[in-house]
């Protein structure tokens, strides 16, 4: 991953020392697609899977770098078969909205987008033990916050890649209770007693709708 970092900016490095000019974003469309890495708590971490985060959205970048967007976000978390003895099966769907105030330039063509998104979730837990004892998927609700940084390369005059990092701090505590059991074996109950995390390295694509 820091070999990846390092191409990445050695790119823009020889990209911007070919002109002179630098890229000015202005509206934009923007998608990402991540691999989430759990973090805490401990049963979040131990028991689920991050398979896939994804992240459109629309940005607009004032004539200062100051950059303002809105976009809606999914993550899928599978449940961990091998580590549990209940024989648990089935996943977790976050579901989101979102706001983000950051900044984005560029260096010829090269450019760095960060930002911190605020928004709100819906937390879905399809499995079979809530299937069992409710009939119906659990669902709840919370907030969350998230850091981000891309490294973007451009591709065309209105297109670009990047490397897309973030870090997620949600609101929910994972509990047995929403996946439908009493507790987590093998789990003391005071190391639930913390917010979920999950780190999403991944790749994006932005497409610009114009130049200021």
């Amino acid at each position: 991953m820091k070999k990846l970092i390092v191409l990445l900016i050695l790119l823009g490095s020889v990209f911007t020392a070919q002109t002179q000019i630098d890229f000015v974003p202005n509206t934009s469309f923007k998608v990402e697609v991540g691999l989430p890495n759990n973090l805490s708590n401990v049963a979040f971490r131990e028991l689920m899977q991050g398979l896939v985060v994804i992240t459109p959205s629309y940005q607009y970048t004032f004539n200062n770098s100051i950059s303002l967007g809105a976009g809606i976000c999914y993550g899928f978390f599978n449940v961990n078969e091998f580590k549990n003895n209940i024989e648990m099966s089935g996943s977790m769907h976050i579901t989101g909205v979102f706001a983000k105030v950051g900044s984005e330039k560029f260096y010829g063509n090269f450019g760095v987008d960060y930002g911190i998104r605020v928004g709100y979730s819906n937390n879905f837990f399809t499995t079979n033990t809530n299937e069992e004892t409710r009939g119906k998927p659990y669902s709840n609700d919370g907030m969350f916050v998230e850091p981000t940084l891309g490294l973007a390369l451009m591709a065309t005059e209105k297109t670009s890649f990047r490397l897309a990092l973030a870090y997620s701090l949600h609101s929910l505590k994972f509990t047995p209770y929403q996946m439908g059991v009493s507790k987590f074996t093998g789990i003391d109950p005071a190391q639930l007693d913390r917010i979920t995390s999950f780190f999403t390295i991944g790749f994006g694509y932005s497409y610009y709708f114009g130049k200021m």
